[in-house]
C-alpha cells in the first residue's frame, strides 16, 4: 500500500497555506477527530487521558482527522468538541493535527496550532459561515455581544487581516482578554498609544498581577468620553483586588446605576458584596451579591461564562448546592474549562449524583489527569470501580510500513501580530507572586483549584512571566506603517435589535419554580383550580381561564390597585411560562424595568423572534377598558404561527413600496420596545438632556457627529447608543408630526413610520445613516415641517 492509494482526505493538510486563517477551510472536509489516549489508574478508578508526545522539544496534544491514521487506544469526538478540549487544556500549549505520534499508522502532513490558533479553529467551526455575509466586523460584534468569544475572535481576526488599518484590533483584543489569551492580546497592543488600546493594556496588567502598571496607564488616560465608564470600572476592580472593598462597592454601585452596559459593573458589585458578606457572615449582603450577579446575567455578554462561574462559587460557599450546580453547568456549557468541570463534579458529588459526577471527572481526566485523580478521592471508595471502569482497547495488528509523505514544510506561521517597534532592549517584568484569588472571583480560564478546603491543591505547570513592559510610543505608531493607506471606505452595515437580543437555554421547570416571577404561574394555577374545581393546564384552555380571571378583576368597581398589580403579575407569569414550555422561549428580566419591559426571546435555526408577553397583561393597568375576550389566545396563536412560518415577512423599503403593514401584534411589540427605549433614554447621562423636539434634534445631531466617524463601524456600545438616538428621533416624529409605526419587521434600521400625509420615514435607519454619512437632521426635520404645512 502506498500513500497514493490512501483515500484523498487522509492527507488533507498537504499543501496547506502557511497562514492558519487561510488553512482553516481545510477542516470543512473533516467530519470528526480521533484522539490517542492512554489508560490511567488511581486506586480502583480507571480513566483515559490524552496521550501527549514531544513536538520540537515541547509536550503537545494530538488529534487525527481519521481513525484510520492511528492505532488504539483512541476516542472519537466532534471537531468542535476537540477544539474546545484543546483550548482549555491547562498544561499543554502546542496542538498538532495528524502528527508523527507514537500511535500513528500513516505519515501525513501535520498542522501545528498554538492555543490562539485553536481558538480561531473553534471560531471558524461555529461562525465561519458568517464570514462571507458582508462586513465581518459587524458579525464579530454580534458574536461578541452574545458571548461567542471564539466566533468573535475568528471574525475580528479575519477583519483585521483584510484591513490592517481598521480598528478591529481593539475588540479583537477584548475577546482575547476574555478568553484568557492575555499574552497574545498584550503582544498586539504593547506598542499602541490609542486610548482604547491603553485601557485594554491596563486590564491585562491587572489580570497578570501588575496593579501598579495598570494604575499608571489609567492615570495617564485622557478623559475620553466613551472610555470614562470603562476606566472607572477598571479602577474599581483594582481597588477591590487591593482590599478596598467599600470603595470598590460604592464605585460599582454608582456605575451600575448609570451605565448603559451594566454587566461588568454588576459583576464587580457582586464580587465586592460577596467578599464583605463572607467576612462579616452577612446573609443580607450575600443575597444582594447574588442578585447583582444574576442581574448581570439577564442578557448574554462576553462575560457570561465568567459570571456564571463567579455566581456558582458564591452559591457553593454559602451551601446552596442546587444553585451552584446550575451555575457551574451554565459556565461549563459556555466554556468547558477544567476549573468549571471540576467544581461541577464536586457539586454533583455533594448532591449524590455520582454517576454523572464520574462522567464529568472523566472529561477532566482527558487533559488534567492529576486533577481527575484528586477528584476521584472525593467519591465513595466502595463505588470507584463501578463508576470509573474504562476498558483497555485491544491493540491492532501492526500496520504495514507506509512510505512517508513529502518532507513537511515549515510549520504554519502564527497569526501576524503588530509589527515590532523600533528595536529596543526592554527589561523583563519582575515576576509577581501569585496572590490568592478572593472567593467568587476565581477565573474560569485558570487551571483547576479545589474549593474543598480539605483537598490538596493541584499542581500547575510552571510558566515564566511572559509580559514585557509596554514601551511608550508616539500615537502615530499603532502597529501599522505610516505609509500604509487604508482601503476605500465601505458602507457601514447596521447591527440590529435582533442581533443584540438573545437568551440562554430555556430554564427547567425546577428553575422556573424557584424564579421569583415565573413561580407566580404555579401559584395562580393552584388558586384557579381551587376556585373553579378543575385542573388548570398550561395550554390555551388554561390561558382562557386566566383571561376570565383578569376580566373579573378589572371589571370590579372597587378593586384595589395593589390587588390589580398582583393579579397582573401572576397572570403575566402564567402566559410567560406557557410560552416558555410551548416554544422554549426565555424571559429576559431586565433589572431597570418593570416587568412590562421584559422581552422574551425565541431562537430557532435561522430565525429569532423577540416579543413582549408581559405587556399583553400589563396593559390592563394602563388602559381604562378591558380588551375583547380572547386577546391572549390571539396573541399566543400569532406567535405560534410566526415561529412556524419559515418565511421572513417583508420589511424595510420593500414593505413600504408594497404597502405591507406589520401584523397588529408585531406593532404592539414595536410600541413596547419604543416605550422601553424611551425609559432607558431618560436614565442615561448621554441622552437624558436631549429634549423631544426640534431643539433636541439639533443636540442629537451634534452628539452623533461628535462621537461617531464616517465609515468606521461603531462598537457594540456605540450601536446601543445609536439605537437610543433612533428612538429619540422616532419620539420627535411621533409628537410633532403624528407619525405612527407602520412596518416593523426585519432589521430595526428598516422600521418605518407613516405620516398623516401618507409619506413614510425610517427613524432608526436615519440615525444610523447620520452616524455613517453625516446626514443633516435639522434639514430633515424642516423638510417634514414643510410637508406638514402643505398637508394642512
Amino acid at each position: 500500500m502506498s500513500v497514493d492509494e490512501n483515500p484523498v482526505n487522509l492527507n488533507i493538510f498537504e499543501g496547506a497555506p502557511n497562514r492558519v486563517l487561510d488553512a482553516l477551510p481545510l477542516f470543512d472536509k473533516v467530519a470528526g477527530a480521533a484522539l490517542p489516549v492512554r489508560l490511567e489508574t488511581s486506586g480502583q478508578a480507571k480513566f483515559y487521558t490524552l496521550a501527549d508526545f514531544t513536538e520540537a522539544g515541547r509536550q503537545a496534544l494530538a488529534a487525527f482527522t481519521s481513525e484510520e491514521l492511528l492505532n488504539p487506544p483512541l476516542i472519537k469526538q466532534g471537531l468542535a468538541e476537540t477544539a474546545a478540549l484543546f483550548f482549555h487544556a491547562p498544561v499543554h500549549d502546542v496542538f498538532v493535527f495528524n502528527p508523527r505520534h507514537p500511535q500513528s499508522r500513516l505519515r501525513t502532513e501535520p498542522l501545528k496550532l498554538s492555543r490562539r490558533e485553536v481558538s480561531l479553529l473553534a471560531g471558524f467551526l461555529k461562525s465561519g459561515a458568517k464570514a462571507g455575509a458582508g462586513d465581518p466586523v459587524r458579525a464579530a460584534a454580534s458574536e461578541l455581544a452574545l458571548g461567542n468569544l471564539h466566533g468573535a475572535h475568528y471574525l475580528y481576526a479575519l477583519a483585521e487581516a483584510r484591513n490592517p488599518a481598521s480598528r478591529a484590533r481593539y475588540p479583537l483584543c477584548s475577546a482575547l482578554v476574555e478568553l484568557g489569551l492575555l499574552q497574545e492580546a498584550y503582544d498586539l497592543l504593547k506598542a499602541d498609544w490609542d486610548p482604547e488600546g491603553r485601557l485594554l493594556l491596563a486590564v491585562i496588567h491587572r489580570k497578570t498581577g501588575n496593579p501598579g502598571e495598570a494604575r499608571k496607564i489609567l492615570a495617564a488616560l485622557e478623559q475620553v468620553s466613551p472610555l470614562v465608564e470603562r476606566r472607572s470600572i477598571e479602577t474599581a476592580w483594582l481597588d477591590l483586588e487591593e482590599g478596598k472593598e467599600e470603595e470598590a462597592q460604592k464605585a460599582f454601585q454608582k456605575i451600575s446605576s448609570s451605565a448603559f452596559d451594566k454587566v461588568e459593573a454588576l459583576s464587580g458589585l457582586g464580587a465586592a458584596l460577596a467578599r464583605t458578606a463572607f467576612k462579616a457572615k452577612d446573609k443580607g449582603r450575600l443575597a444582594a451579591a447574588a442578585t447583582a450577579l444574576r442581574s448581570a446575567l439577564v442578557t448574554p455578554s462576553p462575560a457570561s461564562c465568567r459570571i456564571f462561574f463567579q455566581l456558582g462559587n458564591l452559591y457553593f460557599r454559602s451551601g446552596d448546592i442546587v444553585q451552584a450546580e446550575a451555575c457551574y453547568r451554565r459556565s461549563a456549557a459556555l466554556a468547558p474549562a477544567v476549573q468549571a468541570l471540576a467544581n461541577l463534579t464536586l457539586t454533583l458529588i455533594k448532591a449524590g449524583k455520582h454517576a454523572e459526577a464520574a462522567a464529568v471527572a472523566a472529561q477532566v481526566a482527558l487533559t488534567d489527569p492529576a486533577s481527575a485523580k484528586r477528584l476521584s478521592a472525593e467519591f465513595p471508595k466502595d463505588r470507584l470501580e463501578e463508576l470509573f471502569h474504562a476498558e483497555e482497547q485491544p491493540a491492532p495488528a501492526p500496520a504495514p510500513e507506509i512510505p512517508a509523505a513529502p518532507p513537511p514544510r515549515a510549520a504554519p506561521l502564527p497569526m501576524p501580530a503588530a509589527p515590532a517597534p523600533v528595536p529596543e532592549a526592554p527589561a523583563p517584568v519582575p515576576e509577581t507572586p501569585a496572590k490568592p484569588q478572593p472567593s467568587g472571583l476565581d477565573s474560569a480560564a485558570g487551571s483547576f483549584k479545589f474549593i474543598n478546603p480539605n483537598a490538596a491543591p493541584p499542581a500547575r505547570a510552571e510558566a515564566p512571566s511572559l509580559l514585557a513592559p509596554a514601551a511608550p510610543r508616539d500615537a502615530s505608531v499603532s502597529g501599522r506603517s505610516r505609509a500604509q493607506q487604508a482601503p476605500a471606505p465601505q458602507q457601514v452595515e447596521i447591527e440590529t435589535f435582533r442581533d443584540v437580543m438573545a437568551a440562554h437555554d430555556a430554564p427547567t421547570e425546577e428553575e422556573s419554580r424557584k424564579d421569583d416571577f415565573i413561580s407566580r404561574a404555579f401559584r395562580l394555577a393552584s388558586d384557579l383550580e381551587d376556585e373553579f374545581g378543575r385542573k388548570i393546564y398550561f395550554n390555551l384552555d388554561g390561558l382562557s381561564e386566566v383571561e376570565k380571571k383578569l376580566r373579573l378583576q378589572f371589571i370590579k368597581a372597587r378593586s384595589s390597585q395593589q390587588g390589580n398589580i398582583d393579579t397582573v403579575k401572576s397572570c403575566a407569569a402564567f402566559l410567560c411560562y406557557f410560552l416558555q414550555e410551548r416554544h422554549k422561549g426565555r424571559l429576559l428580566k431586565l433589572t431597570d424595568f418593570d416587568p412590562w419591559g421584559w422581552p422574551m426571546v425565541f431562537e430557532l435555526p435561522g430565525k429569532k423572534v423577540t416579543t413582549y408577553p408581559v405587556q399583553r397583561v400589563w396593559r390592563l393597568l394602563w388602559d381604562e377598558t378591558v380588551p375583547e375576550p380572547g386577546w391572549l389566545t390571539r396573541y399566543a396563536n400569532w406567535l405560534t404561527d410566526t415561529l412556524k412560518d419559515p418565511a421572513q415577512p417583508p420589511g424595510g423599503a420593500g414593505a413600504v413600496r408594497a404597502r405591507v403593514m406589520s401584523h397588529p401584534e408585531k406593532l404592539i411589540d414595536a410600541h413596547t420596545e419604543h416605550r422601553r427605549m424611551l425609559v432607558l433614554v431618560s436614565s442615561l447621562s448621554e441622552t437624558s438632556g436631549i429634549e423631544i423636539g426640534r431643539t433636541g434634534l439639533i443636540k442629537l445631531e451634534n452628539v452623533i457627529k461628535s462621537n461617531f466617524r464616517p465609515n468606521i463601524p461603531p462598537t457594540t456600545d456605540g450601536w446601543k447608543l445609536l439605537r437610543c438616538y433612533g428612538h429619540l428621533l422616532a419620539a420627535v416624529l411621533e409628537r410633532d408630526f403624528k407619525a405612527a409605526w407602520y412596518n416593523v419587521d426585519g432589521e430595526d434600521g428598516g422600521w418605518s413610520m407613516q405620516l398623516p400625509w401618507k409619506d413614510f420615514v425610517f427613524p432608526l435607519g436615519k440615525v444610523y445613516k447620520t452616524a455613517s454619512n453625516r446626514d443633516d437632521l435639522s434639514a430633515y426635520y424642516d423638510a417634514m415641517l414643510t410637508e406638514k404645512l402643505k398637508y394642512r
